[in-house]
């Protein structure tokens, strides 16, 4: 009895130690399976969330002369958060005045849009497409040029600022002589939405204009002096 004892309690501790070395074998194996399946789930998860979210896709945009009338065509792809498209045109490739503005059609399929320039500059028209999304973050398109032969006749321009504007729009222009003046709003297709009179003054003038009570859109700002003096030219209402 003496003798067997001993050989006993060393069987146990062996016993013991083989289940300890077993348990931490599995217990280390579950926890190596647990921490590769998170990783594919969110791999899996990151993966769907790249195709949920894929950018709008900007996939054409040119312009062409048809008649002295600037016609603009884009495309966009995968377009779910647009807010608008402003027109932005330069005559030099730098400074460039928004000219329109165009409501986006949000989908995941491929969407068609227009734009058409009845008032072409003389020489280069240099257009490019500011995206507006929902959140208000923008980008900006290439750079697409139509070149107009047409010389223009009189060119007398007033600067409008801001362009596209919310609530009120802020004009300059120089007039010859101090007289009064008829300042109108037209919509693009010719209605007359605003008229107003307002003093000019010799030199340059800088003038406000309330337009909080216009809807959304593309109009055209026209001052007629009491000499006959006209000035034009088209903004964006927001």
């Amino acid at each position: 009895m003496v003798h067997i004892l001993p050989n006993i309690v060393h069987n146990t501790r062996k016993r013991t130690k083989m289940k300890t070395s077993i348990i931490a074998t599995l217990t280390k194996s579950v926890l190596t399976s647990l921490i590769i399946l998170s990783g594919f789930t969110m791999s899996f998860a990151q993966e769907q969330a790249k195709v949920n979210n894929l950018p709008a896709l900007l996939m054409s945009f040119s312009a062409a002369n048809n008649n002295n009338i600037g016609e603009l065509d884009w495309t966009m792809e995968n377009q779910t958060s647009c807010k608008w498209f402003v027109i932005e045109r330069s005559s030099n490739a730098s400074g460039f005045d928004s000219i329109g503005v165009v409501m986006g059609t949000n989908n995941t399929h491929t969407t068609d849009y227009t734009f058409t320039d009845n008032s072409l500059l003389s020489g280069n028209n240099y257009y490019r497409l500011r995206q507006v999304d929902m959140d208000g973050g923008s980008k900006y398109s290439k750079i697409v040029c139509v070149y107009n032969s047409n010389v223009a006749v009189a060119d007398k321009k007033m600067k409008l600022y801001p362009n596209p504007a919310i609530a009120t729009l802020n004009y300059t222009l120089n007039s010859p002589a101090a007289s009064h003046a008829t300042v109108m709003v037209y919509t693009m297709s010719g209605v007359l939405v605003i008229a107003q009179q307002q003093q000019l003054a010799t030199g340059v003038n800088q003038q406000s204009l309330a337009i909080s009570n216009l809807k959304s859109g593309n109009y055209f700002l026209k001052v007629v002096s009491q000499n006959g003096t006209q000035y034009d030219q088209s903004f964006v209402k927001l």
